[in-house]
């Protein structure tokens, strides 16, 4: 076996510093990878926004498809960097990417046609111009790379790094299907299991926030507060409304009040859903036309477990009244629908339709209907219901442990098997060359 390619060597200081930056953009890197693959329909989402900001339609299964593709080539890109795998071949991939990216987050931040950018999903937001400061630094870091990268070795030789590719795109495989067929291992949005959504609706614990009203006249912008918003008379038109700074982060309670309402008909019916004690099942569907009906026998036994038990039973869509009706024609269903915006329901869950467990408020559980319990098993009470119970969902901590386990560890595996291998191949090089020596001597 031999070792990793030819490596230049270099002084203690560069070499730290090699390591440093394959650490830094190495985490970045496998960080923005794995949360967007956690959940690939909400960067998904993101293109389709951007794609209709720039007027294009494009085919619906694309935007996912990009979505997962610019996830796992992120996940790549970041485990190669941090083991320094392919010391040659990556930091070149790494330096292309950030030299497409850097000059595209620069144009959306001057644009500006959507506030936050999506590369690290939902879970941390970053504004364009923040984004684009931090591609800047990661720019930086691929031409230094690029340019030593090759000066230190790579933690595993060069026949077992293909091994760390393989697990990686493994590992994408199995969180994306977890995301897919159920629903996001780790929930970063605001309607998490265990959220109040009453007391978040009604804003019951939650500071006040506070925002700046920008307006433009001839060309030039001004700030102005709630207290003294300018004459539209005098030329100001609006242009945007920002938090200030200062003020808490934005909490699922603004994001609640503006948006989280739902209308019967032309009446909105919001507090009377979210004031009702005891169980209500809410079944949400973002686009009728493309739900997936293949359980849609589990949601009509719901409804009439709902019905027999004395329990409300909703179901909330943004589609048309036509397409209700054919939706309703072909499933059986004897639900009325309720209405509610398009983007609010993708931001509650990802799958299509679904079901929120509310409790006096709270969500309860939420889920696929692929995962409703079966008629057999609606017998009782829903207290009493062994399955769609919040001890049978992972804990926040425990899926974040799994989620970095289930990479790291067959890494480490990896490397324990390499070091053993190449141990025993010098004991048995060691042996071979004394046996031979001793034939010499002989």
């Amino acid at each position: 076996m031999t070792a990793p390619s030819t490596t230049t060597p270099c002084n203690k200081w560069l070499s730290t510093a090699i390591i440093s930056v394959r650490i830094i953009i190495g985490c970045v890197f496998i960080f923005s990878g794995i949360v967007k693959l956690i959940d690939p329909w909400g960067t998904a989402y993101k293109i389709e926004d951007y794609l209709m900001v720039a007027n294009l339609r494009i085919m619906s299964p694309l935007p996912l498809i990009t979505s997962i593709a610019l996830s796992l080539a992120e996940l790549l890109i970041g485990v190669n960097t941090l083991l320094g795998s392919y010391f040659r071949s990556n930091p070149l991939l790494l330096l292309i990417f950030m030299i497409f990216m850097t000059p595209l987050t620069l144009f959306l931040a001057v644009v500006n046609p959507i506030p936050d950018c999506g590369c690290f999903g939902d879970a941390l937001h970053l504004s364009n111009w923040q984004t684009f400061a931090k591609n800047v630094v990661l720019l930086s870091g691929a031409i230094f790379l690029y340019r030593y990268n090759h000066c230190v070795k790579s933690v595993f030789h060069r026949e077992f790094q293909a091994f760390t590719i393989i697990w990686s795109i493994i590992y994408a495989t199995i969180i994306v299907w977890i995301a897919l067929a159920y629903m996001p291992i780790l929930d970063f949005r605001p309607f998490k299991t265990g959220t109040d959504l009453a007391a978040a609706y009604y804003g019951e614990g939650t500071p006040d926030i506070e925002y700046d009203f920008i307006y433009q006249r001839n060309g030039q912008q001004a700030t102005f507060t709630i207290d003294n918003l300018p004459n539209q008379e005098e030329g100001w038109q609006f242009v945007e409304r920002k938090q200030r700074s200062g003020t808490s982060a934005q909490s699922a309670h603004n994001i609640l009040l503006e948006h989280f309402t739902i209308y019967d008909g032309n009446d909105e019916i919001t507090e009377e859903i979210l004031d009702r004690s005891g169980f209500s099942f809410i079944m949400f569907s973002q686009d009728l036309n493309t739900a997936n009906d293949n359980h849609v026998n589990k949601l009509n036994e719901l409804h009439d477990y709902c019905k027999e038990y004395g329990y409300p039973f909703y179901a909330v869509t943004a589609s048309s009244p036509q397409e209700i009706d054919e939706w309703l024609d072909n499933t059986g269903g004897e639900y009325t629908f309720m209405f509610m915006d398009k983007t609010t329901i993708r931001t509650i869950a990802r799958n299509n339709p679904f079901v929120l467990i509310l409790r006096d408020g709270n969500i309860y559980y939420k889920c696929p209907i692929s995962q409703l319990p079966d008629e057999t098993e609606l017998t009782t009470v829903f207290e009493e219901v062994e399955k769609c119970q919040p001890s049978q969902q992972f804990t926040p901590r425990q899926a974040t442990a799994f989620v970095i386990t289930l990479l790291v560890l067959p890494i480490i595996i990896l490397y324990i098997g390499e070091r053993l291998l190449l141990t025993m191949l010098r004991q048995y090089r060691k042996s071979k060359n004394k046996k031979n020596e001793q034939t010499i001597n002989n």
